[in-house]
């Protein structure tokens, strides 16, 4: 988003709040009214002068002055009237007060209504990306995201975590929570997410609050992280999950790719040669405790047994163990 755009986003979301804001006066406002009707009554039936128009229009009208300690004519001589001409001015001063104070507390204290200015600021974002979990993954998300020019909404379940305060510098917006809650994924405003992110280290939390996204809205990208390649594979097939990614499968190409014969990456201090290298191979292949040095030369086809994955279990896979360093 252009600077401008995040200005005017800006903007949009400071009037939502201040709208909010102004909610708390509603209780005051009422109590004035109120106030202001028994005044006229009293003002119209016990409180008029001989010399004094006695209309309704004139008795709120002296009732509304009087609420705003601005006495109209002379003191009345009845003794109801004389009460609540001594008392509706007090009443204004408080009502106004409380108006005033209360405004003031919700606008200034942006702390402790961190949540509902949230909701405005995603109120007032389109196409924006939601981020579920502020940890090591999605900290890396957030950076890439935020690096690309996308708004990016985090939820993250503890206040205290270590990267909360990293995501907000780089310029995400963080909201405390448990994003399995539905009306907080509501407040990140869902409906008109560009996609939704779910980077827990919690596979049943993730899948909950794919669920929960996919109520909402059906249409949505969803991204989730899960551990077991199983589930992962499943959900993708039959619960409409776009795309559904299991770390351990992605890490795997890459430890055989840095195993491979002929990739050199060695070690400070050490001389070239097969130590500190591993290669992912199957729990019962003939390679199992083999040395890499043993390992067929580069350009040579490897035996059976060294993949990076099985058709029977993601957990059959195993390390062939380092070879000692060349001297």
């Amino acid at each position: 988003m252009s600077p401008a755009g995040r200005a005017l986003r800006r903007a949009r979301a400071e009037l939502l709040y201040f709208g909010w804001a102004l909610q708390v006066l509603a209780r005051p406002l009422l109590s004035m009214v109120v106030v202001v009707c028994i005044g006229a009554v009293v003002e119209k039936v016990y409180g008029h002068a001989p010399d004094e128009p006695n209309t309704w229009s004139y008795a709120f009208f002296v009732s509304y002055c009087l609420l705003f300690l601005e006495h109209l004519g002379t003191a009345p001589e009845h003794w109801l009237a004389q009460l609540v001409e001594y008392a509706q001015p007090l009443m204004g001063v408080i009502l106004v007060s409380e108006g005033v104070l209360r405004l003031g507390m919700n606008l200034m204290n942006r702390d402790a209504n961190a949540r509902i200015w949230v909701e405005k600021m995603a109120d007032a974002t389109r196409h924006h990306v939601i981020v579920c979990g502020v940890g090591t993954v999605g900290l890396r998300i957030v950076e890439e995201l935020v690096g690309m020019g996308v708004d990016v909404f985090c939820v993250e379940r503890d206040p205290n975590g270590p990267y909360v305060e990293r995501a907000r510098e780089i310029g995400a917006i963080v909201t405390i929570g448990d994003a399995r809650a539905e009306n907080l994924l509501r407040e990140l405003n869902v409906a008109h997410a560009r996609a939704v992110i779910v980077a827990t280290d919690d596979d049943l939390a993730n899948l909950e609050i794919a669920l929960d996204v996919r109520e909402i809205r059906r249409d949505v990208p969803i991204v989730m992280r899960l551990f077991d390649q199983r589930l992962a594979q499943k959900v993708k097939a039959s619960l409409g999950i776009e795309v559904s990614v299991s770390t351990s499968r992605l890490a795997a190409p890459l430890f055989l790719r840095r195993a491979r014969p002929g990739h050199r990456r060695d070690a400070p201090g050490r001389r070239r040669g097969d130590g500190g290298r591993a290669a992912l191979i199957r729990e019962k292949s003939s390679l199992r405790a083999r040395r890499m040095g043993d390992l067929p030369a580069q350009g040579s086809r490897w035996p059976s047994g060294a993949a990076t994955r099985t058709g029977s279990s993601p957990d059959a896979e195993a390390c062939a163990t380092p070879a000692t360093t060349s001297r």
